[in-house]
């Protein structure tokens, strides 16, 4: 093994054609180093000193603030958590182990009884440095809580602070600023849970053109909680995972953290770092069903849908022949492709209506629900039956309410935990790892598909977090771990299987799930349709693995911005609500809204192996003098601003053929003229002249150029257009 001076990392680079694995060091820091990226550790408390591309680069290390690589979190009794850095009185010691083609540094700190080792791995060829960390509690009051690991500061790169940005796992993703140009300011992003749905970040500059990876590599879904902290006097962001060991409610003393945290720089934007991630991703088990392209589970009725619906009789107005005149009346204005819902409040409750749906009761349907599922079938609209998957209504007189209060989530004195939002004390979190809750909602989808004749169940709330669960006779750890993942994981399967036996086509889906029910799930509710700096993540590393649906679709200046949004991403458009026999899209004044409806169905049905099917590519940079106009709206859920370019695309290439589509859609008030750019190399075809064409609304096709070398392809767009392109 040998040991650079840092002094001499710059000669072995040039002197190594197969570079190795090279430990670093030096009195006051220590590291390894391959081909790609170098890091340091001080020797005097373990912070990070440096993260560097090799050879040259910056270093992706702030030196402010001050941030220990690791905090320990400690409890004793019922107390609060308290959090322990690590000290001056901080023992560290330094070893490396493995050879040329992989090394490991470990550090050991060690102070008051408590032993903590971290291990920073790096391998020859590899693009990250994986870490993990180890922690030994002496056994007394003090039992382990948490861990924050690793904490690493990201400086920011470029000069202009406006244009330093990261990627963060928030709902399908979304950019945020960091450093100079950006307030102080700390967020946390619990997974799983309602906002991070996947596992990674990166931090960037839009000029610099790169910046720091940093994802956990976590296939089974341990709860965690994702950090950023923005600093902008010191030009920097502060990026964390804090972890909760599983048993955390009962005495634990050592931890092992059970997957690793990797981090390295990386070149490119959020883009290049989804792509990075789904490398990864698409090797875990969430990806085990294989591509949509490919698949033989997930019905054609499905994977061709135009629209989801969202017929409800959660309300005395509400009634079924209401839902079922505003089904025809859809049918009949949109025929020739199979629409799907989610029928809501569908079962006779005691007491009737609002929020009292009878949730986790074996009850009957309402009157002429049946007859209203079975001819939408007739007229290729598949309906699911709604079930909430966690709440379960007490304040339902049952001969088994004690058997089932047994399943409730369980907080750490022991205690039943309400459903949260002042919805009432009768609605109770159920745990969806005990075995009796599994059962429950077995039974309730069976029957929605056997004896309804639904065509699957729509899982509420599912596929997200929950109240920690602090059970001792639920079969799972006593809180932490991956309880909740696991959970419904086991449930999902069990249903998914129940379902299936009545019918082989029988679908399941749930509310805007993280990453890890991709592969139970046979589709997803969205959250919303668009937000605040919205970057497609889930369509860069799974849309073409996962099918998806949008969250409502209302009147106004955001209808045309989300629908093409949907519609350019392959999401089936949605949801339209159906509780009124006068569906606001079919209103005459609504007429040129039904038209650019109608266009954006066809297309997807033309070019389903790429918009639904495909692979997401990098956006292209599309040029226009001048700068390209943009539309401003409030989405349709949570009201958020959001501001658009007045040309929206998306890049996708055909698992079948390799050939590539390139569309755009107009979502202004006027025609636009765009510049757009055309890259051979997109085809990934070697040598030869590739052919641009254009698909037309009825099919047809159309050429536009041919080359070999990468061009400017003009094109102006009337406002509403569409213009669909194939690179072959």
């Amino acid at each position: 093994m040998r040991i650079l001076p840092l002094s001499l990392l710059a000669a072995s680079l040039v002197a190594h054609a197969a570079f190795a694995v090279e430990v670093l060091d030096s009195p006051d820091g220590i590291g390894l180093a391959n081909e790609k990226l170098s890091f340091l550790l001080r020797k005097d408390d373990g912070r990070l000193r440096e993260y560097r591309t090799l050879p040259g680069g910056p270093n992706l290390v702030a030196a402010q603030p001050v941030t220990p690589l690791w905090t320990v979190e400690v409890r004793s009794g019922t107390a609060k958590p308290r959090v322990v850095p690590p000290g001056q009185s901080e023992k560290l010691s330094f070893v490396t182990r493995g050879d040329e083609t992989q090394r490991t540094l470990e550090m050991t700190g060690e102070a008051e009884g408590r032993k903590v080792t971290v291990r920073a791995s790096l391998a020859t060829g590899s693009e990250t440095v994986r870490w993990s960390m180890t922690v030994d509690l002496p056994r007394g009051e003090d039992r382990l809580w948490s861990i924050t690991f690793p904490q690493i500061p990201v400086a920011a790169l470029d000069p202009v602070a406006t244009q330093n940005e990261m990627v963060v796992p928030y709902r399908r993703g979304q950019l945020r600023g960091f450093g100079a140009g950006f307030p102080r300011g700390d967020a946390d992003l619990p997974y799983p849970g309602a906002s991070a749905k996947f596992q990674f970040l990166a931090a960037y500059g839009q000029s610099s053109h790169g910046g720091l990876y940093f994802a956990a590599e976590d296939g089974q879904g341990y709860s965690k909680s994702f950090i950023t902290r923005n600093y902008p006097q010191a030009n920097s962001v502060v990026f964390a995972v804090q972890h909760f060991p599983a048993n955390r409610g009962a005495r634990i003393y050592s931890y092992t953290l059970p997957y690793d945290i990797v981090a390295g720089p990386f070149t490119g934007d959020w883009w290049d770092a989804a792509r990075r991630y789904r490398r990864w991703w698409v090797q875990q088990e969430w990806a085990s069903q294989g591509l949509l392209a490919e698949r033989h589970d997930v019905p054609g009725w499905l994977l061709q849908a135009s629209l989801a619906l969202r017929p409800s009789t959660t309300k005395a107005a509400r009634t079924v022949a209401n839902n079922a005149t505003a089904m025809h009346a859809l049918s009949d204005a949109l025929p020739g492709r199979p629409m799907f819902g989610v029928w809501y409040g569908g079962l006779e409750t005691p007491g009737g209506g609002g929020l009292d749906e009878g949730h986790g009761h074996l009850l009957p349907p309402k009157p002429g629900l049946l007859d209203a599922v079975r001819d939408a079938k007739k007229r290729g609209i598949y309906l699911e039956q709604y079930i909430q998957s966690i709440i379960y209504d007490s304040g339902i007189p049952v001969p088994d309410a004690a058997t089932a209060k047994k399943a409730v989530i369980r907080d750490e004195s022991g205690q039943p935990v309400p459903y949260g939002g002042g919805l009432g004390a009768h609605l109770l979190s159920m745990c969806r790892a005990s075995a009796w809750w599994q059962d429950r909602e077995i039974e309730l989808s069976r029957r929605a598909v056997a004896e309804w004749g639904f065509s699957g169940v729509y899982l509420d709330s599912f596929g997200k977090g929950a109240p920690e669960c602090f059970a001792a006779d639920h079969g799972h750890p006593i809180g932490g771990g991956n309880t909740t993942v696991a959970g419904q994981r086991v449930m999902a399967r069990r249903i998914r299987e129940a379902i299936r036996a009545v019918n082989p086509e029988a679908i399941m889906s749930g509310e805007d799930p993280i990453e890890a029910f991709r592969d139970v799930l046979d589709v997803n509710l969205y959250a919303t349709n668009i937000m605040s700096r919205y970057v497609p993540i889930y369509r860069t590393v799974w849309g073409d693995y996962s099918l998806g649906h949008g969250r409502v679709l209302t009147p106004g200046p955001a209808l045309i911005p989300e629908l093409a949004t949907l519609f350019l991403e392959g999401t089936i458009p949605g949801r339209l609500y159906c509780d009124t026999p006068n569906v606001f899209l079919l209103k005459p004044e609504a007429a040129a809204d039904l038209a650019f409806f109608k266009s954006i169905t066809a297309y997807t049905g033309r070019g389903l192996e790429y918009l639904r099917l495909g692979e997401y590519l990098h956006p292209l940079d599309l040029a226009s003098v001048p700068l390209m106009p943009t539309v401003d709206f409030q989405e349709s859920v949570e009201r958020q601003a959001v501001r658009l370019p007045v040309v929206l695309h998306s890049v996708t290439r055909s698992h079948r053929d390799g050939t590539v589509a390139i569309v755009l859609v107009n979502i202004g008030a006027d025609a636009q003229t765009v510049s757009v750019p055309i890259d051979p190399a997109l085809r990934g075809v070697s040598a030869g002249p590739v052919t641009l064409l254009r698909l037309h609304e009825a099919g047809e096709r159309t050429k536009i150029a041919a080359g070999q070398q990468p061009w400017k392809q003009s094109l102006t767009l009337a406002p509403r257009e569409i213009a669909f392109f194939i690179l072959e």
